[in-house]
């Protein structure tokens, strides 16, 4: 490796692990290591810091930077290197958590490879080291390090699709044993620890289902900020995430009904990917399975919208739920359909029941209060980011929609939600 390309990338280690406080390492194109920076010991599950390296860089992308998260909870930026667009290795920073770790996790692993009581503590003491550093900061960290070594601006978008989950089992690790769940499982969690997510995220969620935004289920899902991962079996990682995956279909499978998929194709779907989630042997085999579970769930929602809506309508959905944050014009919705503006207007409210107004206000609102219940920006900044220039009027749509004021909904969100079903029942 060029020698002042690698006095750069030790300078950049240095100032990283001000920042972030991860170990940095440099790797060759073979997998060894050339530099580490802090020396810190590596995570004890595997045999020695090199194994553990090396199976990190067994299969990265070539030309992005990458997130990878691997069977033991922890986490691994890894940065290809080029130097004269000749691959030269790789930057890995880590270990870090987006999520707090509850010990109950920790313990699992401990369980599910039936570790020494020396190796047990050893296990404990490196995860209580580990940082915890947000998706975002992660993200912007690898856009910054990419654009210092090659001064190419990467969209945060690129480096989220790039997210992996692997299987990394040293093979001297035994295979993890799987149990059937314990009816005392869930009674365990909600009893003795606190709740590990945002609500309002899961309503992001199920919304992107119900209206089949695919990207944006995708986007969400590999930056969910979860505050602490759930713990839904103490006895088994692998139980507890097949656990949450199955509480994760069964919110998907409502959803997706409620956005138009026939009662029975839900039902279906979801008894086939339970069973999937169970034959899964590896935590990062369970998240894959979800994702696959999550998107089949979206298209089946697209399929019934294409039946439902006519192309021209579909294209017009697709242009509000991409230009909220714009003046959106009739005139622009004509032109994405092209169609005449009256015509569409005409037909659009034949097949969606309201005038393409009333839907636009109805999809900013809902943007609104996804951003009220997950945001620090004030009411009047929602209101102008959202193209209601009057906040007086942004307060009386909220309402009409809602059935309270957005600052009613910032204080008491599930409230908001109870005052528009009984004034939708009252009407």
């Amino acid at each position: 490796m060029n020698t002042e390309f690698l006095s750069l990338l030790r300078f950049m280690m240095k100032m990283l692990y001000v920042e972030y406080h991860m170990p940095m390492y440099i790797l060759d194109i073979n997998g060894e290591m050339i530099d580490e920076y802090p020396i810190q010991p590596f995570n004890p599950l595997y045999a020695d810091k090199l194994q553990g390296l090396a199976l990190l860089t067994a299969q990265i992308p070539d030309d992005y930077p990458a997130v990878k998260a691997t069977n033991f909870l922890e986490q691994y930026l890894m940065i290809p290197l080029h130097h004269n667009n000749v691959r030269q290795g790789t930057l890995v920073a880590g270990p870090f958590f987006h999520a707090i770790v509850p010990e109950e996790l920790v313990k699992g692993i401990i369980r599910d490879y039936h570790l020494t009581f020396r190796q047990q503590d050893n296990v404990l003491e490196f995860y209580r080291r580990v940082p915890l550093i947000s998706k975002e900061r992660i993200y912007n960290a690898a856009v910054m390090i990419h654009y210092m070594l090659y001064q190419v601006q990467l969209d945060i978008a690129e480096v989220i699709q790039h997210t992996l989950y692997i299987d990394i089992v040293p093979s001297d690790l035994p295979a993890v044993p799987d149990e059937p769940p314990s009816p005392y499982d869930n009674y365990e969690q909600h009893s003795q620890t606190s709740y590990h997510q945002n609500p309002e995220m899961e309503k992001v969620f199920l919304q992107y289902i119900r209206e089949g935004r695919k990207e944006d289920l995708v986007k969400w899902e590999l930056g969910f900020p979860t505050e602490k991962l759930g713990v839904l079996s103490k006895k088994s990682l692998l139980r507890s995430e097949k656990n949450l995956a199955i509480c994760s279909i069964t919110l998907a499978t409502r959803a997706a009904m409620d956005g138009g998929v026939n009662a029975e194709i839900a039902y279906t779907l979801s008894d086939l990917h339970i069973q999937a989630i169970e034959e899964c042997q590896t935590p990062a085999e369970v998240k894959i399975a979800l994702q696959k579970c999550h998107t089949d769930f979206v298209d089946r929602v697209l399929e019934g919208q294409r039946k439902r809506y006519s192309e021209e309508i579909n294209i017009c959905r697709n242009y509000i739920f991409n230009h909220l944050y714009e003046p959106i014009h009739l005139h622009q919705l004509a032109a994405a359909a092209q169609l005449n503006a009256d015509y569409l207007s005409q037909v659009f409210r034949r097949e969606t029941g309201v005038s393409p107004v009333m839907y636009i206000q109805q999809a900013r609102i809902e943007e609104a209060k996804r951003l009220i219940g997950l945001s620090a920006h004030s009411l009047a900044e929602i209101a102008a980011m959202l193209q209601f220039h009057d906040q007086s009027y942004f307060t009386k749509i909220f309402k009409k929609y809602v059935g309270i004021t957005p600052k009613q909904y910032r204080k008491n969100p599930t409230g908001g939600e109870r005052a528009a079903l009984i004034a939708h029942q009252m009407a």
